[in-house]
């Protein structure tokens, strides 16, 4: 049997395994948005068994948390801009060998030039004071060939996701800039549509080969929702009004409301997969190589 045909069933037999982990491991995610960008970003890193990848901006170290659980032999690093995300991420990932450090993208990140193979950026360029020069500085530390993907909000998100502020820049070219009702605005110097992000990952000398809205459908008054749940989470101390809904579990048994919001966000997510608007979502997916 050609060697090459082994291979090809190998890294097929592989990928599924992959994939069944994952759906595992994002059970207990209750953003859609966030679900689906996930999976997105593992499916298209295109892992490979000995890959060193970093995570730009890993924040409470969600991504990391998924990566170290594929059953793949993977070096991992994050770094973030604010220390207390990154206490955060050593809570969280306290029982993996994982680098954590202090970065920060306006200055040169503490690794040499073609480090690492891959790197992940979610949510991240967005809050850059300069997105291109940012970009460059994780351009330096990665391979030859090296892979990037990254996500953005995208200025062009449904309506239903943030009624407030989907109004208010309609009817006053304003939003709201921090705080509970700032919804997708919170902290973001800028939101992207699809071409402008193309452009700005372009201009820092990457090649980009895929860019993709995601996440139409939603509830309404999504992002809300996710807020207040986040913030009920943080406080039950109990665990009795969160059960099954902390993303970093991979079981759990859900009570009746977790539950039943987990069923209306799934049936309603669901309608992402049958019709998707090309420029329109609440995230945008690029793919680029160096």
């Amino acid at each position: 049997m050609p060697q090459d045909f082994l291979a090809k069933k190998m890294s097929k037999k592989l990928l599924k395994l992959t994939k069944n982990k994952l759906e595992k491991l994002l059970k207990n995610t209750g953003d859609m948005a966030l679900k689906r960008r996930a999976r997105m970003i593992v499916e298209e890193l295109d892992i490979h068994n000995g890959d060193r990848i970093i995570d730009v901006g890993c924040g409470d170290g969600y991504y990391l948390y998924i990566l170290s659980n594929l059953g793949m032999r993977l070096s991992l690093t994050g770094i973030d801009f604010d220390r207390r995300a990154l206490e955060s991420a050593k809570k969280n990932l306290k029982d993996k060998k994982i680098k954590l450090d202090y970065g920060n993208l306006m200055e040169r990140l503490p690794f040499s030039d073609s480090t690492f193979d891959k790197a992940v950026m979610s949510e991240v360029v967005e809050h850059l004071p300069n997105d291109v020069k940012g970009l460059t500085e994780v351009r330096r530390i990665l391979k030859k060939d090296g892979i990037l993907i990254l996500t953005v909000p995208n200025a062009r998100y449904p309506f239903l996701w943030d009624p407030v502020n989907w109004l208010l820049e309609r009817l006053l070219n304003t939003h709201i800039k921090s705080g509970f009702w700032a919804g997708i605005w919170n902290q973001h110097i800028r939101l992207y549509k699809p071409r402008q992000i193309q452009r700005v990952v372009s201009k820092a000398g990457f090649r980009v080969s895929k860019v993709e809205s995601l996440t139409f459908w939603c509830l309404p008054f999504n992002h809300y929702l996710l807020n207040f749940g986040a913030r009920i989470l943080a406080k039950d101390k109990s665990n009795n009004l969160t059960k099954g809904a902390n993303k970093f579990l991979i079981s759990g048994k859900r009570n009746p409301i977790t539950g039943l919001f987990f069923t209306l966000s799934g049936l309603v997510d669901s309608l992402n997969d049958f019709y998707m608007p090309k420029s329109f979502g609440v995230s945008i997916f690029l793919k680029s190589k160096k």
